[in-house]
């Protein structure tokens, strides 16, 4: 989606505000697949992304005529997937409870060996992980989606420069982490 513009967004949002629907393909098929990871991000499982991100493409052509086409669409749109993975959470957290105690159960489950190809990727996708949830939310977005600082304030609804702070300390933790990581590996050779 980074070649997709802001400007680019504006023009579909005003043309989804004349109820075209080539607009809407348009901006489905240029975004859909990074929404879909955001979604992931959340529920951890594609085809609940995929439906979560057509849904809601679905609720943002039923609401075309109320878009203002100077506001940014992208930040609404990571709003929405945002908002309907929240709900989809909340809506499914009997069955999240029901595989959690299926996974307690069998101790081996999910668990992965670390690839051995490149072990500094796979520490870090653990350092992420182990980020407190809005820093990791701020990072992803900034790192993986390519978002600016206020379109990541309009996503998150916070202000911009909380956003920064956060960013900041991410980034401390994780540098923290790589020279721990870069200092045992030295002292392991």
């Amino acid at each position: 989606m980074e070649s997709v513009s802001e400007q680019q967004f504006s023009e579909w949002a005003a043309r989804l505000s004349r109820s075209d629907e080539k607009a809407l393909d348009e901006l489905f098929d240029k975004t859909f697949e990074v929404y879909v990871k955001f979604a992931w991000r959340f529920t951890k499982d594609k085809s609940s992304a995929v439906d979560i991100v057509q849904n809601s493409f679905i609720k943002l052509w039923q609401i075309r005529a109320d878009l203002d086409p100077s506001q940014s669409l992208k930040t609404y749109i990571y709003r929405m997937v945002k908002n309907n993975a929240l709900n989809y959470l909340r809506d499914n957290r009997q069955h999240s409870l029901q595989v959690d105690e299926l996974q307690l159960a069998d101790p081996d489950a999910g668990i992965s060996e670390p690839s051995e190809e490149n072990p500094l990727a796979e520490h870090l996708k653990k350092w992420v992980e182990d980020l407190p949830k809005r820093q990791q939310q701020v990072f992803e977005l900034s790192r993986y989606d390519g978002l600016t600082h206020e379109e990541i304030a309009g996503v998150l609804q916070i202000a911009p420069r909380t956003v920064n702070n956060h960013m900041v300390a991410a980034l401390n933790t994780l540098k923290d982490n790589y020279e721990n990581y870069r200092q045992r590996r030295k002292n392991i050779a």
